[in-house]
């Protein structure tokens, strides 16, 4: 496999309700923003520690519609990364998030290869300090958009806009034999 900067690859999907209660039970992140109303549907709970079905819960459920965990969200880049590049870590990961996906919205990441740095063994900044041996530093621009019709209400036109959700910078370490073509 050659990597190059300014290669790129991009994952779409949507995410369903299912997939937002799956990662609240893995999580144990159940902030109400991520459940729309009815509450009763939500899950199987212990009502002595979470009282999901009172008024007051209601009560702070601040959107019409559920909105996906920011860290689901963003999961999108372990997948491109993991599935493009079998073998590669994870180093370091930044996000700036700039507005909410709700559940059933089509999204798609984008993983944008900026700067490659050829590792021999351990390098002696240890900032760079990877401890597993060569390979190759990959840092990355890293981007989640959603797909939104368009607010002109005088527009006959049904085309689709982008809007930025989450961007970011990802730096994943890549091992030599995951670099090797087969």
């Amino acid at each position: 496999m050659e990597l190059r900067v300014g290669q790129y690859a991009e994952l779409h999907r949507k995410y369903t309700q299912a997939d937002v209660n799956a990662f609240c039970e893995v999580s144990g992140d159940y902030n109400p923003v991520h459940y729309s109303l009815p509450v009763c549907d939500i899950r199987n709970v212990d009502t002595n520690t979470h009282d999901y079905h009172s008024q007051q819960y209601q009560q702070l459920q601040p959107y019409p519609r559920s909105i996906v965990h920011g860290v689901l969200l963003t999961s999108i880049f372990s997948t491109i990364f993991g599935t493009l590049i079998p073998g590669c870590m994870y180093r370091r990961q930044s996000f700036k998030f700039y507005h909410p996906v709700y559940v059933d919205e089509e999204v798609f990441g984008r993983v944008i290869v900026t700067r490659l740095r050829q590792i021999n063994t351990r390098d002696s900044n240890d900032d760079e300090d990877i401890g597993y041996g060569g390979g190759v530093l990959c840092k990355c621009d890293t981007t989640i958009y959603k797909k939104v019709l368009p607010c002109n209400i005088n527009s006959n036109n049904n085309e689709t806009a982008d809007i930025l959700c989450i961007d970011g910078e990802a730096q994943v370490w890549i091992p030599n034999s995951a670099l090797k073509d087969d």
